[in-house]
């Protein structure tokens, strides 16, 4: 944890970028706003995380759309030891500006579109802050899925992620429905409510975090979801057929019925492989892009971290499962794949463990030669990488 998490000290440093940021943009927008979301909010940031940001511009502006991208790269671009690698994505569903911030060498998203993502980062900081084992479980997942490159860019979504996690643990009764949190309170926010309150939540349950996190993976591995999908807002598994048919979901979802009268927001999309239901936006699938070898690979890295839990020592579980070499359905694994007009194969399982013993042999080798020539290393390193 202390290896992979984000230090105080580096947190706090990311006010420099926020500071830089809102008064690059004050010269466009006087007035405007730079609001933090996403892992650093969470508390779920590690080393190699990426800070996001919403922009809030003055109330009496339109909706932004690709003009207010394209002029706050134009903004960022009169800073140029400051930020660099500027790249707008304009014709995306949230058009976002992409950049390098020098002094805290950090990558950052600023978007302008909604604010949902600054709510949904403050439920999630609450919930993972009300037990002590929540947030070190989170960011052990989190990690395990980034070590087999399961979540990023055209992947997993983190937040799907944190999701699960979340799921998992009001199963566990370690955490309330999100739908307790909103009993009594209310704040509607592009048409869904995202207000919560504090609730006395008591849970019984004494598990270790060793047994959380092998149960998680146990938990998902015979979760059906063919015939559910995941509802944190009740917490518990809804059967996909009831927002199949629109008119037949749990009387608890009254907003999600009325704004689809009102036509403010589509269906539910329920014919994804996995389907996460967001918690304030009830027609959200959050997993909606997730395509089917990428869920497939998520099933085998589940199973497989499952397995080595219920047959491995509590003392050597971690490891077991941040080494392991994921071994995918033949159907997949072996599938032929043509990518401009080139056919292309993926290694199959041989060639894998035959790399993995070999660089095992090498960091073998590497500590054993430590103390010797660092030229002689990097050469040795260099033969190993050719064969």
């Amino acid at each position: 944890m202390e290896f992979i998490r984000l230090t105080r000290a580096e947190v706090e440093n990311l006010q420099l970028l926020f500071d830089h940021l809102h008064d690059a943009l004050q010269s466009v927008w006087p007035g405007c706003q730079v609001h933090a979301f996403g892992s650093i909010v969470t508390g779920l940031g590690i080393k190699s995380s990426d800070v996001d940001c919403f922009i809030r511009l003055p109330v009496w502006l339109q909706n932004p759309g690709d003009t207010y991208v394209a002029q706050a790269k134009a903004a960022l671009m009169q800073y140029p030891r400051i930020f660099t690698e500027l790249f707008a994505i304009k014709g995306a569903k949230v058009p976002i500006v992409k950049f390098y911030h020098v002094p805290t060498q950090r990558h950052c998203d600023i978007s302008f579109k909604s604010p949902t993502g600054v709510e949904n980062s403050k439920l999630l900081a609450y919930l993972l802050n009300l037990d002590n084992r929540v947030l070190p479980l989170a960011i052990l997942i989190k990690y395990w899925a980034k070590v087999h490159k399961l979540t990023g860019t055209n992947l997993m979504p983190n937040y799907a992620l944190t999701l699960l996690i979340i799921f998992y643990l009001q199963h566990k009764a370690i955490l309330p429905p999100i739908s307790l949190l909103q009993r009594n309170v209310e704040h509607i926010v592009d048409n869904w409510n995202v207000a919560f309150e504090d609730v006395m939540h008591v849970s019984g349950n004494n598990e270790s975090l060793y047994e959380l996190l092998g149960g998680f993976f146990k938990y998902y591995r015979d979760f059906k979801y063919d015939v559910f999908l995941v509802c944190p807002f009740l917490g518990l598994p809804i059967k996909r057929d009831l927002f199949a048919k629109g008119g037949n979901v749990p009387s608890e979802f009254e907003l999600y019925k009325t704004n689809l009268k009102r036509r403010n927001c589509l269906p539910l999309r329920t014919n994804s492989l996995i389907c996460i239901q967001d918690p304030f936006d009830h027609s959200r699938n959050c997993s909606v892009a997730m395509y089917p070898r990428l869920v497939n690979k998520i099933m085998s890295c589940i199973s497989q971290s499952a397995e080595i839990y219920e047959n491995k020592k509590s003392e050597i579980f971690l490891w077991e499962i941040l080494s392991m070499a994921i071994e995918e359905s033949p159907a997949v694994s072996k599938k032929r794949r043509v990518r401009n007009g080139v056919a292309k194969f993926k290694p199959n399982h041989n060639i894998k463990k035959a790399a993995q013993t070999f660089h095992k042999a090498f960091m073998r080798y590497k500590e054993k030669e430590r103390g010797k020539n660092k030229r002689n290393l990097n050469n040795f390193s260099h033969n190993v990488t050719k064969h």
